[in-house]
């Protein structure tokens, strides 16, 4: 009888201790963040990447404030602005092969891209808009309206459009004017039908 209340009371110690092992497991933040704050991979990097190449995916968790009636804080460093995704294009755009030189300007509605390239017939020079062009989908939402151009006198529109600012009176009609001459002066690259033949 005493081994059995024995074994009884070490089970109870060890089921004990693993339950309170769980408790702790959950409430570390570095493995499950319950605060409504962002899991990053890199924040534990080793949980997803057992190689620790630095070759790693995006990934964000977020997780619901569990706290009612209080969210989660979005800072002014989480918005990404325009002047970042102009940058971020015309990085994207100068790696392209035939692409030496990019101007980009993103506005409310609109991505204008001035680019030089290095292009021999009028074939070539259609490819070049596409890749451009599709280079730029590939950073903004659908909505964004995106125009290339490579005429060098349009470089020039592209970037007096850069110093306006969008209250002043000319900016609007400058960017409509803009987009204009270059869909009649540049190839703006293939739409998805013309690709799939």
């Amino acid at each position: 009888m005493k081994k059995m209340i024995s074994a009884l009371a070490i089970s109870g110690i060890l089921l004990s201790a693993c339950g309170g092992n769980d408790q702790q497991i959950a409430d570390n933040d570095s493995v499950y963040k319950k605060s409504g704050n962002t899991m990053n991979q890199t924040d534990r990097n080793d949980l997803y990447n057992e190689s620790n190449d630095n070759q790693n995916y995006g990934f964000v968790r977020q997780v619901k404030n569990p706290v009612p009636g209080e969210s989660t804080n979005i800072n002014a460093g989480d918005v990404i602005t325009r002047e970042q995704l102009a940058n971020q294009i015309s990085k994207l755009t100068v790696g392209l092969p035939d692409v030496n030189d990019s101007s980009v300007v993103v506005t409310d509605a609109e991505v204008l891209i001035a680019y030089q390239a290095d292009t021999s017939d009028e074939r070539s020079r259609a490819q070049v808009a596409d890749q451009v062009k599709k280079t730029a989908e590939s950073a903004v939402p659908k909505w964004f309206g995106i125009y290339v151009t490579d005429d060098p006198a349009l470089r020039q529109n592209v970037e007096n459009i850069a110093s306006m600012t969008p209250n002043q009176a000319n900016t609007d009609k400058a960017v409509k004017d803009t987009v204009k001459m270059m869909k009649e002066n540049s190839p703006q690259g293939r739409n998805d039908t013309k690709m799939n033949q």
